[in-house]
């Protein structure tokens, strides 16, 4: 299954930041002994079956529509935009995660793995990510704004996963969420966040101007988009 993967992930044309990147370092926090708030589900894989998935669970499996983007190359340029403000060897926390794709683009892209944590509400695509990953990336289960306060790492990042609501909170404004989002990101990390943000849904500058009375380190970059940027905050 990782073969198929391999070939249906992979992009056409790979952008490098022409870095050298050192070898693997954990920076990363996890209790021991912690277990998410709903104890996580493996799917079973399709050789142990004995049948053929369905395109349904291909598309959950493969597709990159399945995660919001059009094709792989759009997918793997927000996450290079994203790495780019991330030190080599830091630890990840990723909010959002789907399932798990950024741990793949890391390794194909610079050759190492990636201290990773991915973090998702979605049931369906975390459990189409322990299958189609082989349960290799750590990926938990849970609504981000009840993690476990001792789960910390280096950066933690947010790419797209506020741009679109996928709670049933009415009463909380997009505005307000995202807000609420920013500060437990900030709570779960050792140096920073970064959020890529879409400038028609959350203005950058009402954005940023909160964001600076309340954190102080804060940059917004604009300049690889019309429309997108991401909002970077140091601890």
């Amino acid at each position: 299954m990782l073969n198929k993967l391999k070939k249906i992930f992979m992009p056409d044309k790979v952008i490098s930041r022409g870095k050298e990147w050192p070898a693997e370092t954990s920076h990363g926090t996890m209790p021991d002994n912690w277990v998410p708030t709903e104890e996580l589900t493996t799917i079973d894989d399709e050789s142990s079956s004995g049948t053929e998935p369905s395109d349904e669970q291909d598309a959950l499996l493969y597709a990159t529509e399945t995660v919001g983007y059009d094709n792989r190359e759009e997918q793997w340029n927000d996450y290079r935009t994203v790495t780019n403000f991330i030190t080599p060897g830091d630890s990840v926390l990723d909010f959002g995660c789907g399932r798990g794709d950024y741990k793949l683009f890391y390794s194909d892209e610079y050759k190492q793995n990636v201290d990773y944590i991915g973090i998702d509400m979605n049931r369906q695509l975390i459990d189409a990510g322990l299958q189609v990953y082989e349960n290799k990336v750590n990926l938990i289960y849970t609504d981000w704004f009840t993690l476990d306060e001792k789960i910390k790492m280096d950066w933690c990042i947010n790419v797209n996963s506020n741009n679109l609501r996928y709670d049933a909170d009415a009463k909380t404004s997009d505005g307000d969420y995202l807000r609420n989002t920013i500060q437990s990101m900030y709570n779960h990390s050792v140096k920073g966040l970064i959020v890529l943000l879409d400038g028609n849904v959350h203005n950058p500058g009402n954005v940023f101007n909160w964001a600076q009375d309340s954190f102080g380190g804060v940059a917004i970059d604009h300049s690889f988009s019309n429309n997108e940027y991401v909002l970077v905050i140091y601890k």
